[in-house]
Parts: structure tokens; sequence; C-alpha cells
């Protein structure tokens, strides 16, 4: 996985290169974050689905016997 940097010219920062930028990583922990709301509540709902279709077979077999 290639980090994208974006470079931010402040030559008295501790981290600052030759040139003085610094490198900051082109990260948005708004957008982050969002996106692993999303995948938490998609994983919630596949977990739902699968233990309802358990639940709708486990029925069937009952009826079954």
């Amino acid at each position: 996985m290639r980090v994208n940097l974006h470079y931010k010219f402040e030559p008295s920062h501790p981290d600052a290169n030759e040139e003085g930028y610094v490198a900051y990583p082109n990260v948005n922990p708004v957008i982050e974050m969002a996106n692993l709301i999303e995948a938490t509540r998609a994983y919630q709902a596949n977990v739902s689905a699968f233990q309802s279709a358990k639940a709708i077979a486990q029925s069937a077999i009952d009826i079954l016997k």
C-alpha cells in the first residue's frame, strides 16, 4: 500500500526536510470515520440476514420432523 503525502512549507518544524517542507499524510479523519461506520453497519446487516436465514432453515427442519 502506498501512502499519498502532501507537503507543507514549515522550515521551523522539527520534521522539516532540507528544503523546509514537512510531509503530512493525505488522510481525512472525517471520511475515514464515515467509512468505518458504513462498514460496521454493513457487517451488522449481513450478520442479521445470516441469522434470519439460519432461523428459517431451522424452522423448516423442525417442521419436517
